[in-house]
C-alpha cells in the first residue's frame, strides 16, 4: 500500500535535497506555471533589500572557523592554531561576487552591506603570520574597491553616500586597518566625500585627528598630502597652498611646492627650496630622498645651462647615487676634452672595486672604454678569477702568463672543495687553461694528479672527463 505524502514536512525534505535538484526543480516547474516564476522573481530578485538579514559577518567568522590550522616550530609545542589562507579566500570570494550580483542590478545597498561585512570583520580574525601571500588581505582590499566603484560610477543616492560616510568616518579610526591592506587602504573612499561643506569639513576633520595621532613621520606625511588633494579637488586652492606651507617638512608636500615654482619658472626659489629639503633629508638620513632632490637640481641647472653646477652635482650623483651610468653620460658630455682625463681618474677613484660577485661591472667597462688595461687586471685580480674569466678577451694580450698562474691557483683551490659546483669550475678553467702557452702539458700533469687523488669523488671525475 502506498504511503501517503501528507505527513512529510517540506523543512524535512529541504534538509536532505541536494542544491543541483532543487534548482531543477525551480526552472522546470517556473517554465509551465509563470506565476510561480513572477513570486519567485518577486521575492528573491537581487532588487530586494535584506535590511540585514542576511548575517555576513557570521559568514565571514565561519570561513575562518571552518579553515583552521595548527603551527609552531622547534621553540614551542604544537598549539598556536590560525587559518589556512588560501582556503580562507576561496570561501569569502562568494560574497564579492554576491556583491557585484547586487551591484549589476543596482541594488547598492545590499552590495554596501556585504562590503562592510568584509571590511568589519576580516581585520578582526585575520593574523599576519597565517596569510603569507596575503590571500585574504587581497579580498579585504577588494571589498574596499567595491566601494570605490560604486562612488566613481555615481551609483549611490544622497542618503546612500551620506549613510557610507558616517560609517566611513567611525571605522577610519579603527587602528585594525592599519596593516591590513595589501594593495589599498580603507583611506581611498576618503576624496569622494566632498560633495557638501558638511561633508568636505568632516573629512577634513578625520585627516587633522589621523595626524595628531600619527606614530611616525610616514603616517604623518601620508595624511598630509591627502589633505593637500582633497582640498585641491574641491578647488581650494588658498587652502591648499597654506595646507602645502604647514608641512614642508615632508619631501612629497615639498615637491608639490618646487613643481609650482618650476612651472613659474621661478628656478632660484626652486633651488633655495630644494637645498632646504637636501638639509632636512640629510638630518633624518634619508638617503634616498637626499638623492632625489640633488637630481632635481641638476635637472634646473641643465635648464639654466650652468656648466660648473651641472658638473659637480653630476659627480656627486655619480659618486653617491644610485644609477652612476646616468650621470656618467652627462658628465662626458660637459665635461671638457682636456680636463676629461684627470676627471675620469677622479671618478674611478671614486668607485667601489666591487664585492662577493665580482669586479664592479661599470667600473671594468669605463676601463675598457679606455683601454686602462693594468688597471682593469687589477681591479679583476682583486676580486677572483671569475672576473678575470669574464673580461679574459681584454686582458689576455697583455696579462697571459699572470692570468695562467691565477687559473692554477683557482684550480688546485677548487679541487680541494668537494661540491658538485666546485667540480664544475675545475674542468673549466683546465678547458681554459689549455689554451695558454704550454697550458696542454700543465693540464694534463693535474688532471692526472686529481684521477690519483680524487678517485673516489665520481662526481668530479665526470666533469674530468670532458676536458
Amino acid at each position: 500500500m502506498k504511503q501517503s505524502n501528507r505527513n512529510i514536512q517540506p523543512e524535512e525534505i529541504l534538509k536532505h535535497i541536494s542544491t543541483s535538484e532543487l534548482h531543477k526543480f525551480i526552472l522546470n516547474y517556473g517554465a509551465k506555471h509563470p506565476e510561480f516564476m513572477e513570486k519567485f522573481i518577486a521575492t528573491f530578485s537581487p532588487q530586494q533589500i535584506s535590511a540585514g538579514k542576511e548575517d555576513y559577518a557570521g559568514t565571514i567568522m565561519n570561513a575562518f572557523g571552518s579553515n583552521t590550522l595548527k603551527s609552531g616550530s622547534r621553540y614551542r609545542q604544537w598549539d598556536d592554531y590560525g587559518f589556512d589562507a588560501v582556503d580562507v579566500a576561496e570561501d569569502l570570494k562568494p560574497l564579492l561576487d554576491k556583491a557585484d550580483y547586487f551591484i549589476k542590478y543596482k541594488n547598492c545597498d545590499e552590495a554596501i552591506l556585504i562590503c562592510r561585512a568584509l571590511i568589519e570583520t576580516v581585520p578582526n580574525e585575520w593574523n599576519p603570520d597565517f596569510d603569507y601571500d596575503g590571500d585574504v588581505q587581497v579580498v579585504y582590499d577588494a571589498a574596499i574597491d567595491k566601494l570605490q566603484e560604486m562612488l566613481e560610477q555615481n551609483l549611490l543616492s544622497a542618503a546612500q553616500k551620506k549613510a557610507l560616510f558616517t560609517w566611513y568616518s567611525a571605522e577610519q579610526k579603527n587602528e585594525k586597518h592599519r596593516h591590513i591592506g595589501l594593495n589599498t587602504d580603507l583611506k581611498a573612499l576618503e576624496e569622494f566625500f566632498t560633495d557638501t561643506p558638511e561633508m568636505l569639513q568632516q573629512s577634513i576633520k578625520n585627516i587633522d585627528e589621523r595626524i595628531d595621532r600619527a606614530v611616525s613621520d610616514y603616517e604623518k606625511e601620508k595624511a598630509a598630502m591627502q589633505k593637500i588633494r582633497l582640498l585641491q579637488n574641491a578647488g581650494l586652492e588658498h587652502e591648499a597652498e597654506t595646507a602645502i606651507s604647514q608641512y614642508l617638512e615632508f619631501s612629497d608636500v615639498r615637491k608639490l611646492r618646487v613643481e609650482e615654482l618650476l612651472y613659474k619658472k621661478q628656478y632660484e626659489e626652486a633651488i633655495d627650496l630644494i637645498k632646504d629639503g637636501i638639509k632636512i633629508a640629510e638630518s633624518k638620513k634619508l638617503y634616498g630622498t637626499l638623492n632625489d632632490w640633488k637630481d632635481k637640481l641638476l635637472d634646473i641647472y641643465v635648464l639654466q645651462k650652468d656648466k660648473a653646477k651641472i658638473i659637480s652635482t653630476a659627480e656627486d650623483l655619480f659618486i653617491n647615487g644610485r644609477d652612476s651610468r646616468k650621470y656618467y653620460q652627462t658628465l662626458k658630455k660637459y665635461i671638457p676634452q682636456a680636463e676629461w682625463p684627470h676627471a675620469l681618474q677622479r671618478l674611478l677613484a671614486g668607485m667601489s672595486d666591487g664585492g662577493w660577485g665580482g669586479a664592479n661591472e661599470f667600473k671594468a667597462e669605463i676601463l675598457i672604454e679606455h683601454q686602462m688595461w693594468d688597471s682593469l687586471f687589477a681591479l679583476c685580480k682583486k676580486a677572483n678569477a671569475e672576473s678575470i674569466e669574464k673580461y679574459e678577451k681584454y686582458l689576455k694580450p697583455y696579462y697571459a702568463k699572470e692570468i695562467f698562474d691565477v687559473y692554477f691557483n683557482y684550480a688546485e683551490k677548487q679541487a680541494l672543495i668537494t661540491d658538485k659546483q666546485a667540480y664544475t669550475n675545475v674542468a673549466r678553467i683546465l678547458k681554459k687553461m689549455k689554451g695558454y702557452e704550454g697550458g696542454k702539458e700543465i693540464v694534463n700533469k693535474l688532471l692526472l694528479k686529481y684521477r690519483e687523488l680524487y678517485k673516489r669523488r665520481k662526481n668530479m671525475m665526470e666533469e674530468l672527463k670532458g676536458v
